[in-house]
Parts: C-alpha cells; sequence; structure tokens
C-alpha cells in the first residue's frame, strides 16, 4: 500500500537527520516488528474502532516506532486470517491512528493492501 511505504521512508528520512540515525538498523526493527505482527497478530489488543466501517486497529511498538494494523479473522476467503498493515510511524507522533486511510471493503481488502499478509 503506498501510505505504509510513504509512512516508512518518512519515518526513515527523520532518522537519517538525526546524528545518531542509523537508517539500516530502524528499517530491520520495522521489518522484523512487521513480521512480528504476522506472526502473532492477537498480542496486541484493540486499540482503535473505525465507526464507518468496523475495522479494529491494533498497535505494535517497536524500536521507536508503532506499526498500526488491522487483523481480520480467518474466513473461506482466507483460512488463516489476514494481517493489513495500515501505517508506521514514529512514536513521537501523539496519536498514531490519525490519518489512517481504510481500504475498501471484502473482498478487495488483501488485493488493495500490498502489506496484507496471511497471518500464520
Amino acid at each position: 500500500m503506498p501510505r505504509v511505504t510513504k509512512d516508512i521512508n518518512d519515518c526513515l528520512e527523520f532518522i537519517a537527520r538525526q546524528p545518531w540515525g542509523n537508517t539500516a538498523d530502524r528499517r530491520r526493527d520495522i521489518f522484523r516488528g512487521i513480521e512480528g505482527v504476522q506472526f502473532a497478530p492477537k498480542r496486541n489488543a484493540v486499540k482503535a474502532r473505525r465507526r464507518s466501517t468496523g475495522v479494529e486497529l491494533r498497535r505494535h511498538n517497536v524500536a521507536q516506532f508503532a506499526i498500526v494494523y488491522a487483523y481480520f479473522e480467518p474466513d473461506a476467503e482466507f483460512p488463516n486470517g489476514v494481517v493489513s498493515i495500515r501505517g508506521v510511524r514514529h512514536q513521537y507522533v501523539r496519536n498514531v491512528f490519525a490519518g489512517v486511510k481504510e481500504l475498501p471493503p471484502p473482498p478487495y481488502r488483501a488485493a488493495a493492501c500490498s502489506y496484507a499478509h496471511r497471518a500464520q
């Protein structure tokens, strides 16, 4: 999803501007966090619910970042469930859920998001 890629790039650009910044390590932190979410999507409690769509957003903290994602329970189309990464924000952001965009309703939810993966 272009928004997630932009979020990641924005975070890494912020880190690069800092004298202590190490973008390679922070990129690794972000992608390890994404893998962690895929491995155990229910580990984090629901922190926000989008009233208009009913999508429940969760937050996974990794290093200095917050990964915002939605987990869709298993169904006939996705028997393992679906993890959909909705945003990656630096933790200095007051509300990491603000500005998180919604995807169209199923069956487009996985096809529209390049970071949607089957949960294990």
